[in-house]
């Protein structure tokens, strides 16, 4: 029993101190913990040290020096002043030094920094605390001791002068004008003194005193003579006031004198002058023969009197220039209909109204004379009133209604003699038995005024029935854009080419884009009626080739104002006519050359739009389109011949950029010369290319009849000339015809030669040519055609003797890519920034590299915070002066206040009598 009672105490014991080292443990650890989180644990009582006495004095030091400790504590173990600097890339193992930071004790100790250098440096900017010597010439060795003395004696007198020369009377006044000339050339008005008399400068003063009030100097008072007493300072200052005004009138005296003996003498001089030229030109004969003016010397004397350039007017924007251009055919347009209905200038001058409100003060009033009537044996004596009486006595049964298309001055002749008229009548039944021979006098002169006003009259209608017919056959100067094309045929048919093309100008002008806003779209529509136009004058005969190049000139212009607008406008015109093409075969192979106007068409595609691009929308087609016709339609007549020729001119002109080869030009160039060819053997064909055909009817149409050698030159066709009509190609059936489109067959092949002469296979392509030149029998050619047979043969043969370089593999073998493995390093080091390079003086270099980069970094970032430190200071000062100054002002009125107040109350008590 006692044997498990010991047992059993012992186990006890041990879990006891089990226990007991478990809660020591844990209590470090919590310790340990408090600690580093800033919390400790006092485990005695916080007193004075045993060394201190007990005073009041001691606890309160003590108390705040504990409560310092305790802030300091506080303000180290605050979470949210810390910033932890995160690592990129950690590392176990690898001890940083800035893994936290706390940027606000950094600023403020900063902040405290600058204001013990930073901020006590620009407080004492203003001050110095030694003595500088800015003596003149004190740090220069090279002057002398006079000189140093000299100049400060003249520097102090400099500065002496600046002060008080403007009180200086006795100095030199400045010159001044009057409108840019001097007050000392403009003539005086001042009577001139007598030769007897003598210039007094005391006399003048006298009298400027008389006739200005004499405020320069006091005048001697009645009260008694002032002679004994001692002049007073304001006396003294007069007097010399008035001796240097004395002086000053002396000196200027002199110099005018001086002046006009200098002009006396140079007027003396040019009245003598002509008698010395005698002598000199003897003297200088032998200098002058020496020395002669070159043509620089002229030249020079020449630019001397030239006009120099002026300035010239702004140039004119296409908006402003559009604006004045339908300004000005507006105004055009409203003269002519004045003068369509008979009214002159002068009329409508003096039928424009003027209210009373446009009255100024040079209005006047133009006087209108009116003829005065009097009668001298019963009938007006002035003929103007006699023109309607005689024509009513002569046509008893006619009325003024009749000539309602005369003047209207002519009306009021009319009015006029119709009322005289009737009371002449009345006067002369009452003076029957006057005497018959001044009767017949008087009727002797009242016809011939009478038919002289008639005559007048009829001249005026004349003219004016002259003036209406002409300005209904001038052609108007202001259109609306046609909006159909009917409306565009009737507006331009029935008119010259030239007319045609003014009116399309003159709509252009009226309707410009920048002057309203559905301008652009109407031009737009009108582009497409003009080329709509285009194409049908074109197919008319005779073809109108100034009409055409008149059209194509504003196709061209209205085309560069909207572009998407205009390529629609010619793809949609380019089907058209393709499908025309089609059709026009009517079921058969063979395709027949289509209008002159699809010609034209091609032309004006080259114009209007780029011919050179790889790939184009509207330039492409058209040649796949020209080339089907080339290389389909069958020569049948003259006709043909022609066109074909004029499609491998404009294929030469689509190419001549881009130097596409073309095939269908080349063959069909090629069938053409063998058109030329005189005897052709059925049994023998010769080679030719599709269409063309070895045999049949159509393959003489270029053999020439006569021989034309003698000619020395061929003389070439025009196109209105070739194309004349669209069916009947008879008028082309003559030698001169196919001379020259030999010869134009011949240059345009010379013409293609040269462009595709750096081609490969060119050889190839030309061997055919050079075959067909020995068809043409080129002997009976003129020589200029001959000239070409020959440049074009030679070129060709060049061309056999060209050595190309054959197809090979490339001997250089093509760079194999770079393959990118990594690269590894045995020697590595994550903790080290750049690797060392084996070089010492290289890792020198690369260190003092890197360290001056970082010191540059950091006085910049010092230099940025040094300069916000001085805006702060420089704002707190600001807003310190502005403190003291509200203050200030607000002391001001508070004092003024209490003086308002304390006047108000005496004036209260005094019953306001109280008078300041």
């Amino acid at each position: 029993m006692s044997y498990n009672n010991n047992n059993d105490t012992t186990i006890n014991n041990l879990a006891k101190w089990r226990l007991c080292i478990l809660a020591l443990f844990i209590f470090s650890r919590v310790h340990c913990w408090l600690f580093c989180a800033g919390i400790t644990f006092c485990f005695r009582k916080v007193g004075l040290p045993a060394k201190m006495p007990k005073t009041n004095r001691n606890r309160k030091q003590f108390s705040q020096k504990q409560a310092k400790v305790k802030s300091s504590r506080e303000t180290k173990s605050n979470p949210f002043e810390i910033r932890l600097n995160r690592q990129k890339h950690p590392m176990i193992g690898k001890k940083r030094k800035h893994d936290k930071g706390n940027p606000g004790v950094a600023r403020s100790k900063a902040i405290e920094k600058r204001k013990g250098t930073l901020l006590h440096e620009y407080k004492q900017r203003h001050k110095t605390n030694r003595f500088l010597d800015k003596r003149i010439g004190e740090h220069d060795e090279t002057m002398t001791a006079e000189e140093k003395m000299m100049e400060r004696f003249a520097f102090e007198k400099q500065k002496v002068h600046e002060k008080s020369a403007i009180y200086n009377l006795a100095e030199e006044e400045e010159e001044l004008t009057h409108f840019g000339q001097s007050l000392a050339e403009i003539e005086k008005f001042e009577e001139e003194l007598s030769d007897v008399e003598e210039e007094d400068p005391s006399q003048d003063l006298k009298s400027t005193e008389d006739n200005f009030g004499g405020f320069l100097s006091k005048k001697p008072t009645e009260e008694g003579n002032r002679d004994d007493q001692p002049k007073s300072r304001e006396e003294v200052l007069l007097d010399i006031i008035t001796n240097s005004k004395a002086e000053k009138y002396e000196r200027q005296k002199e110099r005018e004198d001086v002046q006009d003996m200098t002009e006396e003498l140079d007027k003396n001089y040019r009245n003598v002058l002509h008698l010395l030229a005698g002598l000199k030109s003897k003297k200088g004969s032998s200098d002058d023969s020496k020395k002669k003016s070159d043509n620089y010397d002229i030249t020079v004397r020449e630019l001397m009197f030239e006009a120099k350039g002026k300035a010239t007017d702004r140039l004119k924007t296409p908006e402003v220039q559009a604006r004045e251009e339908r300004e000005r055919l507006q105004k055009l347009e409203a003269d002519r209909k004045r003068r369509m209905l008979g009214v002159t200038s002068e009329e409508e001058k003096k039928k424009k109204h003027r209210s009373a409100d446009e009255l100024n003060d040079y209005y006047a009033v133009e006087p209108v004379t009116k003829a005065m009537l009097s009668y001298k044996d019963g009938r007006p004596t002035d003929p103007l009133f006699l023109k309607e009486a005689t024509f009513l006595e002569g046509n008893p049964n006619a009325t003024r209604e009749e000539s309602g298309e005369e003047d209207n001055l002519g009306e009021d002749f009319e009015d006029g003699e119709s009322e005289e008229e009737q009371e002449g009548e009345e006067e002369s039944g009452s003076d029957d038995g006057e005497d018959l021979e001044s009767e017949a006098e008087s009727d002797k002169e009242v016809e011939t005024a009478v038919h002289d006003v008639r005559a007048a009259v009829k001249t005026a209608k004349q003219k004016k029935q002259k003036m209406k017919d002409s300005a209904k056959k001038e052609l108007p100067f202001t259109f609306a854009v046609p909006s159909t094309y009917p409306e565009l045929a009737t507006l331009l048919r029935h008119r010259s080419a030239s007319e045609q093309v003014t009116v399309v100008e003159r709509v252009r002008s009226c309707n410009h884009p920048s002057l309203a806003d559905g301008n652009k779209a109407k031009l737009e529509t009108f582009l497409s009626l003009l080329v709509q136009y285009f194409c049908s004058i074109a197919d008319e005969e005779p073809i109108n080739m100034e009409l055409i190049h008149g059209l194509t000139k504003h196709i061209y212009e209205l085309s560069k104002t909207s572009h998407i607008p205009t390529g629609n406008c010619f793809r949609d015109s380019l089907i058209e006519k393709y499908q025309a093409f089609k059709e026009g075969a009517g079921g058969k192979s063979q395709l027949v050359y289509p209008p002159i106007s699809v010609l034209f068409y091609f032309k004006l595609l080259s114009l209007v739009f780029p011919t050179s691009d790889f790939k184009h929308c509207i330039a492409t087609p058209a040649a796949l389109f020209m080339g089907e016709v080339l290389a389909q339609c069958q020569v049948r007549s003259l006709l043909d011949v022609a066109k074909g020729l004029f499609l491998c001119n404009t294929f030469l002109q689509y190419v001549h950029l881009s130097k596409r080869i073309v095939p269908e030009a080349i063959t069909s160039l090629h069938g053409i010369l063998f058109l030329s060819k005189p005897e052709k053997d059925p049994a023998n064909l010769d080679q030719v290319f599709p269409p063309f055909k070895p045999i049949g009817k159509h393959i003489n149409y270029l053999v020439l009849t006569k021989n034309r050698s003698a000619t020395s030159a061929y003389s070439p066709l025009k196109m209105k000339d070739v194309f004349c009509s669209n069916t009947d190609s008879s008028y082309l059936n003559n030698d001169d015809f196919r001379i020259w489109a030999t010869s134009l067959a011949l240059h345009l092949l010379l013409e293609f030669l040269k462009l595709y002469k750096d081609h490969d296979s060119t050889p190839e392509m030309f061997s055919p040519i050079g075959l067909a030149l020995e068809w043409v029998d080129i002997e009976k050619y003129p020589k200029s055609t001959q000239t070409l047979h020959q440049e074009l043969s030679e070129e060709i043969k060049g061309l056999q003797g060209k050595t190309r370089r054959a197809l090979e593999r490339t001997r250089r073998r093509p760079p194999t890519l770079k393959m990118f493995e990594p690269k590894f390093e045995e020697d590595y080091d994550p903790t080290r920034k750049n690797k060392s390079t084996g070089d010492k003086k290289q890792n020198e270099v690369k260190k003092l590299v890197h360290k001056h980069r970082q010191e540059t970094k950091g006085a910049m970032r010092e230099l940025r915070k040094d300069t916000q430190f001085l805006a702060r200071e420089k704002q707190n000062e600001q807003i310190g002066r502005d403190a003291e100054r509200k203050e200030k002002v607000r002391r001001l009125y508070g004092m003024l206040a209490n003086q308002e107040g304390e006047v108000k109350n005496m004036m209260r008590k005094a019953g306001k009598k109280v008078n300041f």
